[in-house]
């Protein structure tokens, strides 16, 4: 009975220990929480798109060195592909981008596409249904960045917003001004991490493997019912955290997996921080999102969606039709890096000939290793990235 009462103990011990530990506290805080903890004022609101669909928008009006205040300049962040707000916010005050926006002065809001975690209601719609998830990036950019941004400068009163994207975030970018260039009279300046529109050199194994085989991994998904990749469960973050944290026997295998989609780059890499990362990513996506990346990889040309013998039905012709990538009246700036395998430097090469004088800066991280998702995680993203963005950025103000 006492061998079995000191068991016990030790595992509440145990429990206890892991409910203390701050990795797995940021691992079980939404966004607006992280925020708060670090001592950021923070605010979570809520607007409908024309389509019915609920978006999360998260916002950061301060913090110790900046309180909020009236009249701040407004930047807005876009995350990527199966991802959240919590891309900007997860690394930290020493690292991630909204606290150092918001330290700078900065009114910092993060979209969520709808479909994730924190845009996954709908006016009419239940999110299980078939007809919920009929939408990708073309939608987002058309629809839901378009929606932000006007919500946004009402809220604000401001007449102009910086926009500041990250990997699908700088596509739906690329979308609303081909579909909607009246929105380039919004901006005050455009920063597009990784900016990803044509992805013929793309290394990432998954996507590759996807695009080679892409109507019949849609033809399967239609028959299983499959219309989305979920959000990460209380399961998978405690599988995170039991597996990736500093000690786990499996951690480098954690750290391996982003290496595997994004490019290798040990030296970048915070491990310590893999729970974190892992308990927020994936944060839920449509499968036609990647169908669409897919259809692109194949095709080595960026235009709307593929509906096969239905792009009549959709478009009133045989393919579908390309975007535009002219009216980018704001200052665009890109930032690329040397080892990224999903907007290698080839692509982003191809991009910056189609926007021409439209770039207005054309930026390569100095580090040959810095691959996809050091953007937004990589242990030296202020000095190798940011300062450089926030700079271009204040020219604007």
């Amino acid at each position: 009975m006492e061998k079995l009462m000191n068991i016990l103990v030790l595992c509440i011990l145990a429990v206890a220990l892991v409910k203390a530990d701050p990795i797995w506290e940021d691992a079980n805080l939404d966004t607006i929480g992280l925020l708060r903890k670090y001592g950021y004022t923070a605010e979570a609101l809520t607007v409908t798109t024309s389509d019915g669909y609920r978006l999360g928008l998260h916002r950061c009006t301060g913090g110790p060195l900046s309180p909020p205040a009236l009249n701040k300049p407004v930047a807005f962040l876009m995350h990527g592909q199966l991802s959240s707000s919590a891309d900007y916010v997860i690394m930290g005050p020493n690292n991630a981008l909204v606290y150092m926006l918001a330290d700078l002065g900065y009114d910092v809001w993060m979209g969520n596409s709808r479909g994730n975690r924190y845009s996954n209601t709908h006016a009419s719609l239940h999110n299980e249904s078939q007809a919920y998830w009929e939408f990708g990036w073309h939608e987002i950019g058309t629809i839901d960045v378009p929606t932000m941004i006007d919500f946004i400068l009402a809220r604000t009163g401001q007449q102009k917003l910086h926009y500041i994207g990250h990997s699908m975030g700088t596509t739906v970018y690329f979308v609303m001004i081909s579909e909607k260039p009246q929105y380039a009279s919004k901006l005050r300046s455009v920063q597009l991490l990784a900016p990803a529109a044509y992805m013929t050199y793309i290394l990432t194994p998954y996507v590759r493997w996807i695009a080679t085989y892409a109507y019949t991994f849609d033809l399967m998904f239609q028959m299983m019912g499959t219309y989305y990749f979920a959000p990460t469960t209380e399961m998978d973050k405690q599988a995170a955290y039991d597996d990736c944290r500093d000690g786990a026997p499996y951690q480098e295998m954690c750290a391996n997996q982003i290496f595997l989609i994004a490019g290798w780059n040990s030296v970048e890499t915070n491990r310590t921080m893999l729970p974190v990362i892992n308990a927020h990513s994936p944060a839920g996506a449509s499968i036609k999102n990647m169908l669409h990346y897919a259809q692109i990889v194949r095709s080595g040309i960026f235009r709307q969606y593929d509906h096969g013998a239905n792009n009549w039905l959709h478009y009133g012709q045989l393919t579908p039709p390309l975007y535009r990538f002219t009216g980018h009246s704001a200052p665009v700036a890109f930032y690329y890096g040397l080892n990224d395998w999903m907007a290698t430097p080839s692509d982003v090469n191809t991009l910056h000939r189609a926007m021409g004088s439209q770039v207005t800066l054309f930026h390569q991280v100095p580090q040959a290793s810095f691959n996809h998702m050091d953007f937004v995680w990589a242990i030296n993203v202020r000095s190798l990235v940011y300062d450089r963005m926030t700079q271009e950025m204040r020219k604007y103000d």
